[in-house]
């Protein structure tokens, strides 16, 4: 086997969000990832292996939806008084606003990502877009996470140029050949959260069309996470909306309930269709952009265009708003259901490991064998906190905490490890998962 010169590093949803307020030197209530200290060490032993790698963060890397702050002014730009309600719209400037208060937020973080990308090894980094950051698709924001990160780096390793040109923007998936591997964050099969165009989601003021999924967490989670900070981090969020009824019965909770209703129907009066014009616009964009990524990998176009043809269409712009209500009350999508769209993935492509995020639920799936060669799914879960009801899936739930995949050569094979970081031990260790029952 050829030697491929690197390791592959695959890690999704992580959620930055504000983080740390220089003012307060307090926690944004929205903010879901607590752990850049760990981080930071994980980085860090990484780079003692005197190893390249190249590090996949498959989608979610950050929150861009629950950043809520609103300046008072942006340049060019006109803030509106919904905005300052819910938070800033989706337009590249707005959104360029928000990105550099996620990394003010999270400086030892990308202190520590600047240094990964200067190490000696020429480290990488490849970003996927997923459901919550979906701006990273934007020309504009890539550029300025670009300007950004580098202002970051504490000692002048090697140059900044050298720094930007090791981030690499994806629009849709990472395929790498050597690997036998397809990386992709998943939300294109959750019909609350995928796009319809998906490799160019914007409106006619070219601001990003976004999901239910988007506007539940813009109107009502954002809302409900001011007095529940875990709201968003019980899944599937049905979950914790059948808790919250359970207990809506103390006045005190409906007094909170009716609030939730109103910020509830701003989402359901979202739903409509995408007109029709303008349908055929992006339509034709994105035929373009599914070409320029089948010539990148040199794959066949036709079998692109099948992964493609899986996608489920988004409920925002297909569903009623009854539909889109019940959905949003019921909707659930088990392991079976995703471990049914990798084994299609890789039928198609005939790979040997097909890796989504998307669920903050780690899983690996042997979906078949060829001789002594067995094709996989794997789950990256996540690496923010992940809540349950009880004590004893509380114990189950941690397995999905601070996971990553790890691709590597190994006496001439192509080893693939499912782990999660254990920041007290300083290095991974296997995540257990239990067997199926038979």
């Amino acid at each position: 086997m050829q030697e491929t010169g690197y390791d592959l590093i695959i890690i999704s949803d992580l959620h930055l969000s504000e983080g740390w307020s220089e003012e307060t030197r307090m926690i944004s209530r929205n903010e879901d990832f607590f752990f850049d200290l760990s981080f930071k060490r994980f980085l860090e032993y990484l780079r003692k292996q005197n190893k390249k790698y190249r590090l996949i963060i498959n989608g979610d890397f950050v929150d861009f939806l629950q950043v809520t702050s609103v300046p008072d002014r942006i340049e060019g730009e006109e803030i509106k008084e919904r905005e300052r309600k819910f938070g800033l719209g989706t337009t590249s400037v707005k959104t360029v606003w928000k990105l550099r208060k996620i990394m003010n937020g999270h400086w030892i973080f990308f202190e520590s990502l600047s240094g990964f990308l200067a190490d000696e090894q020429e480290n990488e980094v490849y970003i996927l877009p997923g459901n919550h950051d979906i701006e990273f698709v934007m020309p504009e924001v890539q550029d300025a996470f670009r300007e950004e990160l580098v202002k970051y780096l504490r000692k002048e390793m090697v140059s900044q140029q050298v720094i930007k040109e090791r981030i690499k923007f994806l629009p849709w998936f990472y395929y790498d050949e050597k690997y036998s591997a397809y990386i992709e964050h998943g939300s294109q099969y959750d019909a609350l959260n995928s796009f319809d165009y998906f490799l160019c989601p914007y409106r006619r003021d070219s601001a990003i069309d976004l999901p239910a999924g988007s506007f539940f967490v813009r109107y009502l989670f954002n809302r409900l996470e001011l007095d529940y900070p875990f709201a968003d981090n019980m899944k599937p969020v049905s979950r914790f909306m059948k808790w919250f009824l359970c207990r809506s019965y103390k006045p005190s909770y409906l007094k909170q309930l009716g609030i939730y209703i109103s910020f509830f129907k701003e989402t359901l009066n979202k739903a409509s269709p995408i007109e029709k014009e303008w349908a055929k616009e992006l339509k034709s964009r994105q035929e373009q952009i599914l070409k320029d990524i089948t010539d990148r990998y040199s794959l066949d176009f036709n079998k692109i265009l099948c992964i493609k043809d899986m996608w489920v269409p988004s409920a925002i712009h297909n569903l009623s708003k009854y539909k889109l209500l019940w959905a949003f009350i019921t909707y659930s999508l088990p392991k079976d259901y995703w471990r049914s769209i990798a084994r299609r993935i890789q039928e198609i492509l005939k790979v040997q490991f097909v890796i989504f995020g998307h669920t903050h639920e780690a899983d690996l799936y042997v979906i078949s064998r060829d001789g002594n060669r067995r094709n996989e799914y794997v789950n990256s879960g996540t690496w923010t906190k992940v809540f349950a009801s009880s004590y004893e899936e509380r114990l189950l739930k941690e397995e999905n905490e601070f996971v990553y995949v790890h691709l590597r050569e190994e006496i001439g094979k192509i080893k693939m490890e499912l782990l999660k970081w254990n920041d007290s031990l300083g290095e991974g260790e296997r995540v257990r998962l239990f067997e199926e029952k038979k």
